[in-house]
């Protein structure tokens, strides 16, 4: 083998390991947000009890302190925990607000009713230091994209 081809080799070895890398929302956890809202305009409002989340213990703790009278909740969650909850979420209806909209103000994301109120529930992952990995997470599904700071 040449020295072009052994470049051309490693090169494309070392841009597949990389690039395996750069995508990993949720790599240092994240965040689960939770905020009091009226009930979805499209209808797409998941009750707590499903199946699909209610055994999901960080969705169910932003719930029960959202709940308590705040109105709202930031539950931090690990790396581990942040694929079930970006899983469970996943697996929901996602709401996407009309920016022509003109009726009250909504927040994009999964509605679930809680003890007959619905909120609005996202999970955003931390952004991390590394260059190697991007911890931003894409715009649905179970978030808003991007990431937060610690």
């Amino acid at each position: 083998m040449n020295r072009r081809q052994c470049l051309a080799s490693i090169a494309g070895g070392a841009s597949i390991l990389v690039s395996g890398c750069l995508s990993d929302p949720g790599a240092e956890g994240g965040q689960v947000q939770t905020f009091e809202m009226d009930e979805s305009p499209d209808g797409s409002v998941t009750e707590a009890s499903d199946e699909r989340i209610s055994d999901v213990a960080p969705i169910q703790e932003a719930l029960r302190i959202a709940s308590s009278g705040t109105g709202t909740a930031s539950i931090t969650v690990s790396e581990r925990e942040f694929d079930t909850v970006a899983q469970a979420l996943s697996e929901l209806p996602w709401y996407e607000t009309d920016p022509t909209d003109t009726s009250p103000p909504r927040l994009s994301g999964n509605y679930i009713r809680f003890k007959n109120t619905p909120y609005v529930v996202v999970l955003i992952p931390f952004c991390t230091d590394s260059w190697l990995i991007d911890a931003q997470s894409e715009r649905g599904e179970y978030g808003w994209g991007g990431c937060i700071g610690r």
